[in-house]
């Protein structure tokens, strides 16, 4: 295997690993991860209507209108009508789930790459972290020169950089 497929089924291997992890949490709290994934981009969009939600999350209309009814039943989500144009509905957060959102979402959804780097010495993290920095880097670059649109992603190697001048 050369170093290219090495790098792309490890690459996979970790991301199966993770969503395996989020499944299982997300079991535990009695949601699918299409819910989570519904309930991920309402929060980040505030409010959002059903045509948005399948367009942004890649799924039918139908299939997101069946997981916002079941999240809408389980008290997560409300819907609304929109006040500029009332045959469409607005999708938001339940104010009870919003209570329960805060700034360390994004910690309880990489819990799993959490436990996993807790087993590597201070030493190995930081080699792990210098390679996936450096793989970014060549990765946005090879972007940039194919013309491909990376503004979507959130510029990790910036945000690093920017918390340790923090420090």
């Amino acid at each position: 295997m050369n170093k290219a497929e090495f790098i792309g089924e490890s690459i996979d291997f970790i991301h199966r690993y993770t969503m395996k992890s989020l499944q299982k949490t997300a079991e535990e709290h009695g949601v699918t991860i299409p819910q989570i994934r519904v309930i991920g981009d309402v929060y980040a969009h505030k409010t959002v209507s059903i045509k948005q939600l399948s367009q942004n999350l890649k799924m039918t209309q139908s299939t997101v209108s069946d997981i916002v009814d079941r999240l809408i039943a389980k008290e997560l989500l409300v819907k609304r009508p929109n006040q500029k144009d009332k045959r469409l509905v607005d999708i938001s957060l339940a104010p009870s789930l919003v209570e329960k959102i805060d700034e360390s979402i994004s910690e309880v959804t990489n819990q799993s790459l959490i436990g996993v780097m807790n087993l590597l010495t201070q030493e190995e993290q930081e080699i792990v972290e210098k390679g996936m920095k450096l793989l970014v880097s060549a990765a946005k670059e090879k972007m940039l020169a194919e013309g491909i649109d990376n503004y979507d992603f959130i510029d990790i190697l910036y945000f690093s950089e920017k918390e340790k001048r923090g420090k």
